[in-house]
């Protein structure tokens, strides 16, 4: 009797750019550092490096053709120097520029759902369930697994890691693009494979052991069987909240504090973009938007591409006095750039909210790589006169997490979004490269790492706690306020630092919170007229939290992870700084000084 298993999988079909570069040789970067002393000529060059006249004269050449070298009179003498652009290249720190070739292709794979492991479609043999039943009424035996308790992801983020095995072929090409529009998901077709005398035939080159095995036992079972009901058993998506820490140099100068300096900051961002930018602000305002068309335009003229996203659900604004519906101002705002000739074609919209609280800004310069700014500020919605944190990443690995933070954010829809697939693409390129170290120690927070790290300051504080909201509300006493009394108890110095109250709370009620806080140790206190809108922990001399989240007046959803996203830094004395800045602005209410600790 014929027998054919058949197992429920994708099929994933889609156009690729595929970018193909000649990397760099250990020669071609010795010619650099030897000319980057002083100029050289050809001997010396094929002198100090002790490498055939040739090959020497070939990286030249090349290098050369990339405008890296150029050619100088030393006297009497012709030798090699760099030109400007290689020693702007050689000096920013980061790998040299490449000059890739960039070639269509055509990529189809299917993923299994019992396993999650994936082939080239061409390697297995497909079929609908009404073919198959077609089959068996035609005398063959048809046996389905059917899979239950999950199954694989097919998230952008799985699917470019999937297409980064099966779409390259050779070591010098990497996915550059994905052509969306031509992509397409088929979940309602299986995989097939044929029993022959015991034996399973059709498996792929590269099966692994669980699918191997699972096809397998169900050819052994006996005649008649029609279902094999399986439990998912494949790796599955790894949770936003798991980031990894990242070591790197981080220093005070990174971190952002106040509104002035906000506007300059995005400024500079604007300034020093190079072909992209993406910017989340969780609300949207039409004249906060027209004040920058300047620096919009100039970065437009550069060739800047500008992504712009918002999340406001038109819930009451948890950061400003009234509702404000920023769905009703995107089509004015589409409006300007369609009717903009600068703007046009260069800006564009994300019409739907993400739903995120999360203020970012993604961007790559000319020479210093990839850059993240996180923090509190609505940088499109904002008039820069409140105290807003933010930190600046430029650590590769750090800025790829805020590439997948971002890219889960706005393109939860498979293969279908453009940006989450060019976001996924740049964080596996961001994180090719090699980490750089650095004494300092820098993490991305979302979702409930957030509640973590609360517990955690409380618990490791020695000598001060400062956790600084922009509002109190209901979530106040157990999202800060319970962790700093127990905090107190051990003589730490603990200042909890609000704006104004929310929600259900009046300022009655913040007066009691503030008395019950006081005798348990923890000053509450308002910052008054000048306005706190940044989110911060602060503990002892070293370790500095800067996120959206408002302890004080909201809490985490864990269906929603990526609706809160904060930056967690060790560093030496960076809390210090920080907080000197802050007493600079709430004098009566921080100590310019850390307290002594309780042991003396």
């Amino acid at each position: 009797m014929s027998v054919l298993i058949a197992v429920p999988m994708a099929r994933i079909s889609m156009r690729v750019t595929i970018e193909t570069s000649r990397a760099w040789s250990v020669v071609d970067e010795a010619i650099l550092l030897a000319i980057g002393r002083q100029s050289v000529g050809l001997d010396g060059l094929v002198g100090q490096l002790a490498v055939p006249r040739q090959v020497v004269v070939a990286s030249v050449t090349r290098l050369m053709r990339f405008r890296l070298v150029e050619i100088a009179l030393v006297g009497a003498t012709s030798a090699f120097q760099l030109s400007e652009f290689g020693r702007r290249s050689t000096s920013a720190g980061a790998p040299l520029p490449t000059f890739p070739k960039f070639a269509p292709r055509k990529v189809a794979f299917v993923v299994d759902f019992a396993t999650g492991e994936f082939f080239n479609a061409s390697q297995v043999r497909r079929s609908t369930h009404a073919k198959l039943e077609a089959e068996s009424a035609a005398g063959r035996e048809v046996r389905y697994i059917e899979v239950r308790d999950g199954g694989p992801s097919l998230s952008p983020e799985a699917n470019m890691a999937r297409l980064s095995e099966i779409a390259v072929r050779n070591w010098d090409e990497q996915v550059a693009g994905v052509n969306t529009g031509a992509a397409a998901v088929r979940e309602d077709e299986f995989m097939v494979f044929p029993v022959a005398d015991g034996v399973v035939q059709g498996l792929p080159d590269k099966v692994g052991p669980r699918l191997r095995g699972l096809v397998e036992d169900a050819a052994a079972r006996p005649a008649g069987t029609r279902s094999i009901v399986v439990s998912y058993n494949g790796p599955g998506e790894t949770p936003i909240e798991a980031l990894p820490t990242h070591a790197c140099r981080i220093g005070p100068d990174d971190v952002i504090i106040g509104g002035a300096a906000h506007r300059n900051a995005l400024g500079d961002l604007l300034a020093r973009a190079h072909r992209r930018l993406i910017l989340h602000s969780t609300f949207l305002d039409l004249e906060r938007f027209r004040a920058l068309l300047g620096p919009i335009r100039d970065a437009c003229r550069r060739g800047v591409r500008i992504d712009i996203l918002w999340g406001d659900n038109d819930d009451l604004d948890v950061d400003d006095d009234k509702p404000r519906k920023t769905a009703l101002v995107v089509p004015k705002i589409a409006d300007l750039v369609r009717d903009d000739p600068e703007l046009r074609g260069n800006v564009r919209f994300q019409m739907n909210t993400t739903g995120s609280h999360a203020k970012i800004v993604l961007l790559d310069t000319e020479y210093d790589g990839w850059m993240a700014v996180v923090g509190s500020c609505n940088w499109l919605s904002t008039p820069f006169n409140a105290v807003e944190l933010s930190v600046i990443l430029r650590d590769a690995h750090a800025v790829a997490d805020v590439c997948r933070i971002v890219q889960v954010m706005t393109g939860r829809r498979g293969v279908a979004d453009d940006l989450a697939h060019e976001l996924a693409i740049t964080a596996n390129d961001l994180r090719r490269e090699p980490e750089r170290g650095g004494p300092d120690r820098v993490t991305l927070v979302v979702g409930g790492a957030h509640d973590g790290l609360m517990r955690r300051a409380a618990e490791s504080a020695k000598r001060r706690l400062t956790v600084g909201c922009h509002r109190l509300g209901s979530t106040a006493r157990p999202g800060a306020i319970l962790q700093g009394e127990a905090a107190a108890e051990r003589e730490v110095d603990v200042t909890v630092l609000y704006t104004m109250p929310a929600g259900p709370l009046k300022k009655r009620h913040a007066r009691v919170l503030v008395e019950e806080a006081a005798g348990n140790g923890v000053r509450l206190a308002c910052v008054g007229k000048t306005h706190l809108h940044g989110k911060f922990i602060l503990w002892d001399a070293d370790d500095v939290v800067v996120t959206s989240l408002n302890w004080t007046s909201s809490a985490v959803d864990h269906d929603a992870p990526w609706n809160d996203v904060g930056v967690h830094i060790s560093s030496l004395g960076i809390a210090d700084s920080v907080h000197r800045r802050l007493a600079a602005i709430y004098p009566d209410l921080l100590p310019a000084t850390l307290p002594k600790s309780a042991e003396g």
